[in-house]
């Protein structure tokens, strides 16, 4: 049985803590690559910076939950200058995705179902290998993400689309923030266009290729097929799992649908007896064995 867990703060200061140290280790790869531009060390900190975007990724789910802090302007605040905004995702955009997937999870209106997969292998099923390294290689090529788009583009001007999307609500600083963002780009590129072209090969490319496979990777991982009895997965990750896939309990994801308002640093108090899929496993569900 789930625990008690304490009442939220007025700021969640473990995910504050989190998001200072992924976003220091993020600047400190781009700094770093960019003063010493080879290959050698462009290479490991685009994959570093991967790694902690999609750990950024799992810290802006807490917020998009508002869990970040007690009053929501200041939760948005606060996690579209640390992530949403560098990342070309404020929050509330993703919020009225995320909160309809809550409700409609494991139906054909699950939104997850109807933008992730639309068009692709995947099926949250395990894939012959040859499907698995399409799927995979689409997600990397940006094949998969424009497939996205246009399943989003044609549910939205259907009358009788499956999306349930609830209103988002997005406080006047976030297009501030936004404008602010993209004048820095034009005014840095303006004076110096090789270095914001340095800067983005490090950020950008890293964000819309590795990062959406990591992301797409862990969601296939979280969620069973129509006809399982268990539409969510809780997984026990070692440590490689926790730096690249499974960062800030993201595992509990069972136990997140159950009680999303507990925060990621509260979901191991929250269900201490929880039973997970051991990490090493992940291949078994991904991979259809012949």
């Amino acid at each position: 049985m789930p625990s008690t867990v304490a009442a939220r703060p007025a700021i969640a200061w473990p995910s504050m803590r989190a998001l200072l140290l992924e976003v220091g280790v993020c600047v400190a790869c781009v700094v770093g690559a960019m003063t010493y531009f080879r290959w050698w060390t462009v290479v490991p900190a685009m994959l570093v910076i991967a790694t902690r975007q999609h750990a950024l990724f799992i810290l802006y789910h807490d917020a998009v939950h508002s869990l970040l802090a007690r009053r929501r302007r200041l939760n948005d605040l606060i996690i579209n200058v640390a992530a949403g905004i560098p990342m070309l995702l404020p929050v509330h955009s993703y919020r009225r995705f995320h909160m309809s997937h809550h409700n409609t999870l494991g139906t054909e209106n699950d939104t997850e179902r109807v933008l992730l997969y639309r068009f692709q292998p995947w099926n949250y099923r395990p894939l012959p290998a040859g499907k698995l390294a399409l799927q995979l290689l689409g997600d990397l090529l940006l094949v998969n993400q424009a497939l996205m788009g246009i399943t989003l583009l044609l549910e939205q001007r259907k009358k009788d689309s499956r999306l349930r999307l609830p209103v988002a609500k997005a406080y006047p600083e976030t297009f501030l923030l936004q404008g602010l963002f993209f004048a820095s780009l034009a005014t840095w590129g303006y004076f110096d266009l090789g270095d914001l072209a340095r800067f983005a090969l490090l950020w950008f490319v890293p964000l819309v290729t590795l990062t959406m496979a990591i992301q797409k990777v862990r969601s296939f991982a979280e969620h069973a097929d129509l006809d399982a009895p268990e539409l969510t997965y809780s997984w026990r990750p070692g440590l490689l799992g926790r730096l690249v896939l499974w960062p800030y309990n993201i595992g509990y994801h069972r136990e997140h649908h159950r009680r999303p308002q507990v925060p990621w640093y509260q979901l191991p108090s929250a269900f201490p007896d929880v039973e997970q899929r051991p990490g090493h496993t992940l291949l078994s569900l991904m991979l259809e064995r012949r």
